[in-house]
Order: C-alpha cells, then sequence, then structure tokens
C-alpha cells in the first residue's frame, strides 16, 4: 500500500530580522528637512518677539561678534541688525532645548507612534496638551463669569470707541485744521453719529486729559502722611478695599496687612468711619489708627493678602462689609469676614483679643479654610465678581475657589490648573473676570481663559523669576515683574510686549494699577521693591512721575487707595506700613 505524499511545507512567518527597511528617497528626506527647518522657523520668530536685545551699535556688534555672526550683511540698516541678533539668540535657544530633549510642539508634532512608545520606553519626557472633565460645579462658575464679562467688556468696548473718535476730532482740534461739518460726515463713517454725539465724544477726551493732568499733579506732590508699627515682624503683604461699577454709595476705605507673625490688621486709610451697624454714631479716627486685628490666623508667613471689592451683592445687611483672604506657607489660605464689631468685649474673642480690640470698629472672623495645595502658597486674588478667589503654590500648580459655599470644614475647589514647569508665585485678574495671568519662577508669564479653561497665550521675556502680574483697567495690557527689576508691559491684542521700564535695581515685589472707578481712571502704575523705593509711573508713556523713600529696608508690598487724593500705602521689611498722599489740585 503507497503512502500518501507529505503536505507541503507551511509558508514561514516572517520575523522582524527578515522585514526589509527601505530608506527614504533623497526627495522625501528633503521634503521632510524642510518641513521641520519650517517649523524651527516659525517658533524662532515666536521667540525672537520676547528676547530683549542691546539697544547701543556697539553692544549690538560686540554679541554679533561672540556668536561668530558677521557684524552687518549689505544693506542692514540698525534695526535690522538688532533684529538678526533676536533671529541669531532665537535660534540658538531652540537648539539647545532640542539637543536637550526636544522643542515642545515641535518635535512632538513630527512624532510617530512608534517613536512616541520608544520614547516612553526610554523615560523621556512627552509634552502633550491633555483635558479633563469639568466638575458641574465648575461649569455653573464658568457659566456666570462668562455672563459677567461679557457685559463687562461690552462697556470697556463702547466706552474706548468713544474715546478713539472723540480723541480724532480732539486732535484735529488742536491742531487747529478746520471743524467736523456736513461734507466730513459724509467722508468719515462714524456709524450714523451724528454732530453732536461726536462733539460729546471730544468732550470727553478733553475730560480725560483734563482729570489726566490734575492726577499727575497730585501724584508728583507725593508726600509720607503717616507711619505705624504693624507688627512685631516683618509685614509681607498689603491691600485696600476697591469699589465696582456695580456698588453705590460711599464705603469706608480700608487697608489690611498680613505680617511673618500669621496675623492680619485692618487699617483706616483717610475716611472718618462715621457709619455703625444702625447707621448712627460717628467714630473719629485718624488715618492708618488700628480698626480690627486678629493675632493668629495662620500657624506661619503669610505670604499673600487679597481684600473682596465692594459690590452690591456682598455688602450684606448684619455688618459684613467685606471679606480677606490670606496665603500662608502653612499650606493653607483662609478667608476671614471683616464686619461692624457691636460689642468688643463679647464672648466670642480671647481675653487678650478683646482687650486689644476694645476701641476697634471692625472684627474679624474666619469662615472658611482652603486646603488641597502640596506646598508653600505664595498669593492670592479675588475675582472681580467676588465669589472666586484664586491661590498659588510652589507645587507649580494654581488653584481656584468658590468663596460661598467654602467654609471652616472644607474649601471648596473648583478648579486645579498646572502647565508651569516652575513654582507659580504671581496670579491677577482680568477687570472683566475673563482671563487669570499666572508666572512662575521659570520667567513665564501664563493667561488663561476661566470661561474656557484653556490657555489662551504665554509670554517669554523675563531674564529671571516672575512674581507678580497685574492687568491694566483698559483690558488690553498686562504689567509682570520679578527678579531682573524690569517692568514689563505686554500687549494682549497683538500678544507681544509694548514696552520695557527698567524700574528697580532689585526684586520688584508688587505692581498695582491706578482705580478705573474713581478720578484716577487707571492712569498711573505703582511698584514696589527691595530697593527699598515704592515708584509710581505714568500709563500713558511709562515714564518715572515720582519716588516714594521712606522704608529702612524692603519695600514688600504696596497699593493705591482710592479717591481723588491717589493714596499710596506700602509696608516693609521694617516692619511699618506707610502712607502716602498727595496734594489735591482744585480749579
Amino acid at each position: 500500500m503507497m503512502s500518501s505524499p507529505p503536505p507541503p511545507p507551511l509558508p514561514t512567518v516572517p520575523t522582524d530580522t527578515s522585514i526589509e527597511y527601505l530608506s527614504l528617497t533623497a526627495e522625501s528626506l528633503s521634503a521632510q528637512n524642510a518641513h521641520r527647518a519650517m517649523l524651527l522657523d516659525l517658533e524662532a520668530r515666536k521667540r525672537a518677539a520676547t528676547i530683549d536685545v542691546p539697544t547701543l551699535p556697539g553692544q549690538v556688534r560686540d554679541a554679533l561678534r561672540n556668536l561668530g555672526e558677521p557684524i552687518r550683511l549689505f544693506g542692514e540698516d540698525l534695526a535690522a541688525i538688532r533684529q538678526r541678533l533676536r533671529m541669531v539668540l532665537a535660534r540658538a535657544e531652540i537648539m539647545r532645548e532640542e539637543e536637550l530633549g526636544g522643542i515642545a510642539g515641535v518635535d512632538e508634532q513630527m512624532l510617530l507612534p512608534e517613536m512616541r512608545a520608544e520614547m516612553l520606553e526610554k523615560g523621556e519626557e512627552i509634552t502633550e496638551v491633555t483635558y479633563t472633565h469639568a466638575s458641574m460645579d465648575l461649569i455653573q462658575a464658568r457659566r456666570v463669569i462668562f455672563d459677567y464679562s461679557v457685559e463687562r467688556s461690552r462697556r470697556r468696548l463702547d466706552l474706548e470707541r468713544r474715546r478713539r473718535k472723540g480723541m480724532v476730532r480732539w486732535t484735529r482740534g488742536k491742531k487747529r485744521a478746520r471743524l467736523f461739518n456736513k461734507d466730513d460726515e459724509e467722508e468719515d463713517d462714524y456709524s450714523g453719529q451724528t454732530y453732536l454725539s461726536l462733539k460729546d465724544d471730544s468732550l470727553l477726551v478733553k475730560e480725560l486729559d483734563e482729570k489726566c493732568e490734575k492726577v499727575y499733579k497730585t501724584v508728583r506732590t507725593q508726600a509720607l502722611e503717616g507711619s505705624q508699627y504693624g507688627d512685631v515682624r516683618p509685614l509681607s503683604a498689603v491691600c485696600t478695599s476697591s469699589l465696582s461699577l456695580e456698588c453705590d454709595g460711599r464705603m469706608p476705605k480700608l487697608i489690611a496687612t498680613g505680617g511673618w507673625s500669621g496675623g492680619i490688621k485692618i487699617w483706616n486709610g483717610g475716611d472718618d468711619h462715621n457709619m455703625s451697624k444702625n447707621g448712627g454714631s460717628k467714630t473719629d479716627v485718624s488715618p492708618l489708627d488700628l480698626l480690627g486685628a486678629k493675632s493668629i490666623v495662620h500657624e506661619d508667613r503669610i505670604m499673600g493678602i487679597a481684600m473682596r471689592p465692594y459690590l452690591a451683592s456682598t455688602v450684606s445687611t448684619d455688618g459684613v462689609f467685606t471679606m480677606v483672604a490670606t496665603a500662608s506657607i502653612d499650606l493653607t489660605a483662609k478667608l476671614c469676614k471683616v464686619k461692624l464689631n457691636p460689642d468688643s468685649s463679647s464672648d466670642s474673642m480671647d481675653l487678650d483679643e478683646a482687650k486689644n480690640n476694645e476701641k476697634n470698629i471692625y472684627s474679624i472672623e474666619e469662615c472658611a479654610h482652603l486646603t488641597g495645595h502640596a506646598a508653600r502658597l505664595c498669593s492670592v486674588a479675588f475675582h472681580p465678581t467676588g465669589r472666586y478667589v484664586a491661590t498659588t503654590s510652589f507645587d507649580h500648580t494654581w488653584r481656584l475657589w468658590d468663596v460661598e459655599t467654602s467654609n471652616l470644614e472644607e474649601g471648596r475647589e473648583l478648579l486645579l490648573q498646572d502647565g508651569h514647569a516652575r513654582e507659580v508665585y504671581g496670579v491677577g485678574f482680568h477687570p472683566d473676570g475673563s482671563l487669570v495671568a499666572t508666572t512662575d519662577f521659570g520667567g513665564v508669564v501664563q493667561c488663561w481663559d476661566l470661561r474656557t479653561g484653556k490657555s489662551a497665550c504665554h509670554f517669554l521675556g523675563h531674564a529671571k523669576r516672575v512674581v507678580c502680574s497685574e492687568f491694566s483697567p483698559n483690558g488690553f495690557q498686562l504689567a509682570t515683574a520679578g527678579d531682573d527689576g524690569t517692568i514689563k508691559i505686554w500687549d494682549l491684542r497683538r500678544r507681544r510686549p509694548s514696552a520695557s521700564i527698567p524700574a528697580h535695581t532689585n526684586l520688584i515685589t508688587q505692581l498695582k494699577f491706578a482705580h478705573s472707578t474713581s478720578p484716577q481712571n487707571g492712569e498711573f502704575l505703582a511698584s514696589s521693591s527691595f530697593d527699598g523705593t515704592g515708584k509710581i509711573w505714568s500709563t500713558r508713556d511709562w515714564k518715572l512721575l515720582t519716588t516714594l523713600q521712606g522704608h529702612e529696608g524692603k519695600v514688600m508690598g504696596i497699593d493705591i487707595l482710592d479717591g481723588p487724593d491717589c493714596g499710596i500705602v506700602t509696608c516693609g521689611y521694617d516692619k511699618t506700613l506707610k502712607l502716602y498722599f498727595g496734594q489735591r489740585v482744585i480749579n
């Protein structure tokens, strides 16, 4: 019996060693290299706008010579040479980052899945943008912020349009050009505006210029009005009360300070405080008189303090005037109510505290503990609505808290936002409430959109740590400062720096713009520094208006009092609180 023939051999399964890898063609390689060069050039152009270069021709030549670049190319003027130096420095910075592991946003765009897996196996970091699901509380908060910001931005932009249109007419009038007539109205499109409305706009600009001149004259006459020892240890933070567009009526001017001892105090900012819980008797107090104190709020140093703005919805009928938020290195932030003190010797106070507060008008009561940060806290700020508060920390994050639902047992955290590679320090809210700016020790300034949760933009340009940020009342400028002693003004519309002020010789601790709800109209910027001085700058040309002196050491904080007197308050490492007033200009 014949056996059946053996079955045919099974085909061999190819292994990795049997696969032939073909190299890319020269055309594909050239296209890939061209695409990569385009991405690198685009990244270099973005960074070049934020790089500071010398202004003197000799220094520019020396910098190019040290980098091995030609000093001057054919047809270049001085501006073109400085721009070429910026591009050279930007490309050099990009190449250094590429050698260290790639550029975020450039190399990651070209990574294939196999390359990503290989990098993850080697333990290399890949920078990616990730999103998380928002809680219902955060979604509701974003709706509130959206409604608030839309209305505020509409008012601000309408006023800005009036100023711009009035500026055209006012400028022509100052140049003694012919006034608008029917022919001018036909030539210029002003959306149906009449001659009278254009005249009103020009009068608005004239009135703003006259008010600005008065404010600058008042600021230039700033003199020391008073000085008080604020604590047994250095004072580290100061803030003042502020009005909002929604708040009607006259509210007391308050000053709050926090120090290394962990306590907070409320001081008189210049009012007579003729209000009581029943609207009765008048209490005569002088500027910088102590109005309230709480000796122990934190277990360690207070690093940041902020006062809730006066709003129609936040001034309650039970004597609560405002609220103070503090941030400390004991890993906590706290909210305290400031209310009229009906009985300074009530049972709710300690014996020592009642003895100290025997003549105090206001009492300070803790109402919420905000816990969750994994490292020391740095700064704190209230949202313009007064319903939310933001904190920054050394744990590389900043957080948003709900003021109304937080209590002593638990703070209601709405948002935990990472995205900084270094310690986060400064924080500031946009006047419309739509954006928040945070700064870190890596020199990065991040702007976040609170309505969407996304990063709106970021700025690079500081040489060292950035510790403070403040939005201008005009809505399109952001001021930042830090370790390098310079104040940088960023244009949010163009997303590039518009001014760089060599302000101080040491670290700048705080920045504050003038109030927009008073005759100050945001016309000046105040800064404090470790060099022992405070300075006031014009926001029209960023020139120095005056220098505030008096502290014997570092000036830890500065703020501005609302009103025509343009009061400035500072606190220092010498444990003192100082108040400056200018001479009011009267027609």
